[in-house]
């Protein structure tokens, strides 16, 4: 293991032998790929991570064939990285590549798509145009991370092949539609659209997702499809447009986070709400349609805050909001309430009363 952060250009190494070597980090250091040390480091054949994060100098990754048993190479921060050597095509062993923040890094190797132990790819903060994978392409990547990524027009059709995919992330994201496709991703347990206005036309396979963030996104309608994310443990709504919770909303009995905090235009929740009882979290703070809660509220038992500030058109809640046995916090301030039901008088957990 070799630390070296902030490693200066003009580094010279006499006797340096790193056969042995297994990680090394230089990150935040001057070299570029001209850089001398390179040469002494090709006996590190045994390297298996090396980090390069913030060396601003690097316009391209050195020559990387020699490092044969490499499996992490992070290159985050390179903001002046234009190009990443084709000799990592050589690296059969890599698992993870991040390249998160490379602002100037415009394409992938073209054969990335064979690198067949790759789980990670994290493209974060760049300016990548494509994605260039086939089907039958990187069948071991779990974690595919290209938030942020304004050349980014599109996903290739062949992402529904990523059989193993757990993560995607797309959120701050200038691509306009999703491959048909991508109701095949069917180990998928996290997908992250927010900042976009992308949803999948159909996400009935997507039965194992457990996190759903579509918050500040076009989203105006809850499709049907939704209703199969049996799974789904967390659903965050927040700052989008959704105008209604159906009655789909109420067959993702896992839910126990719902996030609808500032959806100005959510204005009817329907009453098979009341079939999420593992719900511990309902927000619908700053929901200024919203006129009325379903009476079938009383039967969320699991649910331990309730938060309705600045509902200004909400003028009560239902008399059975004492059935809420687990209920912490009630927050009821800045809405139309006047008078509190008798039964919250039930309420003996309440520990946090707003009006």
């Amino acid at each position: 293991w070799l630390q070296w952060e902030r490693c200066p250009s003009n580094f010279e190494a006499a006797n340096f032998h790193p056969k042995k070597l297994v990680v090394l980090n230089l990150s935040w250091s001057e070299i570029s790929e001209d850089w001398g040390g390179w040469d002494p480091l090709k006996m590190a054949t045994q390297l298996k991570v090396l980090n390069l994060t913030g060396c601003l100098s690097l316009r391209s990754t050195p020559d990387l064939s020699a490092f044969e048993s490499l499996e992490i190479l992070i290159l985050e921060e390179c903001e002046n990285l234009e190009m990443i050597h084709h000799s990592i095509m050589l690296i059969k062993s890599l698992i993870s590549l991040n390249v998160n923040g490379c602002r100037r890094l415009e394409e992938l190797p073209i054969g990335i798509g064979r690198m067949e132990q790759l789980r990670e790819l994290l493209i974060n903060d760049t300016a990548i145009r494509e994605i260039p994978i086939s089907k039958g392409d990187l069948m071991k990547l779990e974690i595919l991370c290209a938030s942020w990524c304004p050349q980014l027009a599109q996903l290739p059709e062949s992402i529904g092949s990523l059989k193993l995919l757990t993560q995607l992330d797309l959120s701050h994201s200038e691509i306009d539609k999703l491959p048909e496709s991508m109701d095949s991703l069917e180990s998928l347990t996290q997908l992250d659209l927010s900042y976009s206005y992308l949803l999948p036309h159909s996400m009935g396979s997507l039965g194992l997702l457990t996190q759903l963030d579509l918050s500040h996104s076009g989203i105006r309608k809850f499709p049907e499809s939704m209703g199969s994310l049996v799974s789904l443990i967390q659903l965050d709504l927040s700052y989008s447009g959704i105008e209604e919770l159906p009655k789909p909303i109420g067959s993702l009995k896992k839910l126990e986070t719902l996030n609808a905090f500032n959806c100005a235009l959510l204005a009817h929740i329907h009453s098979s709400i009341g079939n999420l009882t593992f719900l511990s979290l309902l927000d619908l703070r700053k929901c200024h349609k919203l006129a009325q809660l379903p009476d079938s509220i009383d039967s969320l038992v699991s649910l331990q805050r309730l938060l309705l500030r600045g509902c200004l058109l909400l003028k009560e809640i239902p008399d059975s909001i004492g059935k809420l046995v687990s209920l912490t916090e009630l927050d009821l301030k800045s809405t139309s309430i006047v008078e509190l039901p008798q039964s919250i008088e039930k309420l003996q957990n309440l520990r946090i009363l707003d009006i």
